[in-house]
């Protein structure tokens, strides 16, 4: 197969749906298949790619509004020149982009990979949206629910592919482990729970804070390795010297290799007030970490039995569930063994490109029937 993937994402953010690109892009090369992604020039998305990706085309485009002539002209003439059988969008505006220039070209059949809810109940959507789409690929039911519910996307088109991520080995002893902690100046008998994700309302890390101060006093030896950046740092930063908690967040920043700060924590703690999968929490339980996260979202699908699931926005659930685990290393211990194994059951990277290139495949096989 020949398959393009078009993400518009700005220049300096690099989020799960990019990774899930980059995964993707490997996974099917390594297959067999030949794949381009395009994306802006300069990005941190594109750069990421040509870094850790090989044989991988990589094309930077100036992207400009969702209609544009020249950069539907310049798809379509990618398009042509490498026979494109699949192109798989992002955004919306990728799909009026990618989506127009597929219909231009004649050839492609277009997926739309929806990794958040960006549908809009507006005339433009529901008179342009479903054309330009021959299948929308979800990682959640929970996800799907969402985007069906205006009616102008038929459910019937909407595949549910879980998110799979590379395998790791655990750390192999404690001196490896104990890495990360010293870096960051983070004491020896600390008990250290991690938080991954860019700093947006949408993470909920307010919510954080605040179930911290709640536990600073009964547990001064709890430290939060928080992994990420965003347009709220400054902010959450002023709100944890407010309530006298800053001494025990670490802000790690944007880590290439987000594995040590994994491997130095004891549990995971994802406090989102939306999220349609979880591909944060689904790194916590490769790692063997239990896990304490909101009840949002396509996190129960992922999470399952595997850990403890709190009402999001509650400082208090929050500060509840994470001291259960403090008071009981047993308890971190079988949740994080049972986060591991499910991991390993359902959520491994080869199982989800497996079940990629068969959506693909069985798309091409549908229309040459009815071609």
């Amino acid at each position: 197969m020949n398959v393009m993937f078009l993400d518009s994402i700005e220049k300096e953010t690099y989020g799960g749906m990019e990774e899930w690109v980059r995964l993707v892009a490997s996974g099917l090369v390594a297959k067999g298949h030949r794949v381009r992604v395009v994306g802006r020039p300069g990005s941190r998305f594109l750069d990421r790619i040509e870094r850790d990706t090989e044989n991988v085309q990589i094309t930077g485009l100036d992207i400009s509004g969702d209609f544009h002539p020249r950069t539907i002209g310049a798809l379509k003439s990618l398009m042509a020149e490498d026979q494109t059988e699949i192109v798989v969008t992002n955004f919306n505006k990728d799909l009026r982009l990618g989506g127009l220039a597929a219909k231009l070209d004649g050839n492609p059949r277009v997926v739309w990979s929806v990794g958040l809810d960006i549908t809009r109940d507006s005339w433009i959507h529901r008179l342009l949206t479903p054309r330009l789409f021959d299948g929308v690929l979800v990682p959640s039911n929970s996800l799907k629910s969402q985007i069906t519910r205006h009616g102008y996307i038929d459910p019937n088109l909407v595949e549910v592919i879980p998110i799979g991520i590379p395998e790791i080995l655990p750390a192999a002893d404690a001196k490896e482990r104990s890495v990360f902690r010293q870096k960051n100046g983070i004491p020896g008998d600390a008990i250290v729970g991690v938080t991954l994700g860019r700093f947006v309302e949408q993470k909920g890390h307010r919510y954080l804070i605040e179930a911290l101060a709640t536990l600073a006093a009964r547990y001064p030896n709890l430290y939060l390795i928080w992994c990420g950046d965003g347009p709220l740092l400054t902010e959450l930063q002023e709100i944890a010297a407010k309530l006298q908690v800053e001494k025990q967040i670490i802000f790690a920043g944007m880590l290439t290799d987000i594995v040590p700060a994994l491997e130095a924590s004891d549990l995971m703690v994802h406090p989102s007030i939306e999220e349609p999968f979880g591909i944060a929490v689904l790194e916590g339980m490769r790692s063997g970490l239990s896990v304490v996260a909101s009840n949002v979202g396509g996190i129960p699908e992922v999470l399952g039995d595997a850990g403890l699931l709190v009402k999001a926005g509650d400082p208090e659930a929050f500060a509840e569930g994470i001291s259960g685990l403090l008071e009981s290393k047993e308890t971190r211990s079988q949740l994080g063994a049972r986060a591991r194994q499910r991991f390993v059951e359902q959520f491994s990277l080869e199982a989800m490109l497996g079940r990629i290139e068969g959506y693909f495949q069985a798309m091409l096989q549908a229309e040459r029937r009815h071609g």
